[in-house]
């Protein structure tokens, strides 16, 4: 049965659906002949996507289908990284870099940025061309090959130089802040003079007797240790020090300190401030700092000694023979001479001469 529309016919089924014509039916996915399967209706899921490269990598060695393959790979990773190990070990990489950079910085020199000045701050005492030197660099050097952290710690190795700090000013100039160490006393050990600081640490052997004005300190560790016996002299009997020569370091252990005069003080291990208080009063009492004695002895804390010079020995030693020959007649004539040197005057501490 047929229906007439604006001059079109149009087929009509028995049950009244239009049919479609076949130009504009889709496709079928089927092969004519064939019904559709489960397979068929799951194709294109997300369970079915490819299998990854490392599964098939697995499915591969369990089947047993890899053959050399795998090893030739080894081998051939294993020569690389043996040949980059021996290109870095053998500093061919380092070289490299190093000439790469030297070409950079002669091109950034010929650009303006090269070395024309030098300045040098907080220098007082430090020889200017040592420390020029210890830069290690000459006009018209590229800036920026300059290794300011290399040249800082050859500074402060020169004589005086503390700390130092050194400094890029672009394009063209390097500047170096010195601080210098404070001349503390004069250190003598082994025959040799040096100019200490405040911590011990030698500042040069270069004229040292230009500052004949610092203390003077002699013996091995007396460097070190000579700040805290000052100190204490300073803070405890400020007046002896205008009479003091040298302190003298014995054994690293305790201090000698010799006078003006001569005389030697011998201060014990321990105790120090009681012995210098000891010897202050003796020489208010008795003038002991300004007699003819060689030496006096502190190290014991319930008396002092003191050893008299030779000279002295020699008077007191005939006046006591001529004391008792006078009283014996003569018997003891050669007293003087055989006691000379070997007899020390005792003091107790706070009692009388004895």
């Amino acid at each position: 049965m047929r229906s007439m529309s604006g001059g079109r016919s149009r087929a009509v089924s028995k049950t009244g659906v239009r049919a479609v014509p076949a130009k504009n039916r889709a496709p079928s996915r089927i092969a004519p002949g064939r019904r559709a399967t489960a397979a068929d209706r799951s194709f294109g899921r997300r369970m079915d996507r490819p299998a990854s490269g490392f599964r098939r990598w697995l499915e591969e060695m369990r089947e047993g289908g890899l053959g050399m393959k795998p090893f030739s790979v080894a081998t051939v990773i294993l020569i690389l990284g043996v040949g980059l190990y021996g290109l870095f070990v053998g500093g061919h990489v380092s070289s490299a870099a190093r000439e790469v950079a030297f070409q950079g910085n002669r091109v950034l020199a010929l650009a303006g940025f090269s070395i024309e000045d030098v300045t040098v701050t907080g220098r007082t005492h430090a020889d200017p061309q040592a420390l020029l030197t210890a830069l290690g660099v000459t006009r018209g050097d590229p800036i920026f090959g300059v290794d300011t952290e290399a040249a800082r710690q050859r500074v402060e190795r020169v004589d005086w130089v503390k700390s130092a700090t050194v400094t890029r000013l672009l394009p063209h100039a390097i500047r170096i802040d010195v601080v210098e160490r404070q001349p503390f006393a004069i250190w003598q050990r082994g025959g040799e003079l040096s100019v200490i600081d405040t911590e011990g640490h030698p500042i040069t052997d270069d004229n040292a007797q230009a500052y004949a004005n610092l203390p003077f300190v002699v013996g091995f560790g007396g460097a070190r240790n000579l700040h805290d016996v000052l100190g204490l002299i300073q803070e405890t009997q400020p007046q002896l020090l205008p009479r003091v020569r040298a302190f003298v370091r014995v054994g690293d252990r305790r201090w000698n300190l010799r006078f003006e005069n001569g005389v030697d003080v011998k201060l014990p291990e321990v105790g120090v401030e009681k012995a210098l208080a000891d010897l202050v009063n003796l020489d208010q009492t008795y003038k002991i700092l300004s007699r003819d004695i060689e030496s006096v002895d502190l190290r014991l804390p319930d008396r002092v000694s003191v050893a008299l010079t030779a000279d002295a020995m020699a008077e007191r030693g005939n006046a006591l023979a001529a004391k008792i020959g006078g009283k014996d007649g003569g018997a003891v004539k050669n007293l003087g001479g055989a006691t000379t040197g070997a007899v020390k005057a005792r003091f107790v501490t706070g009692g009388d001469n004895t």
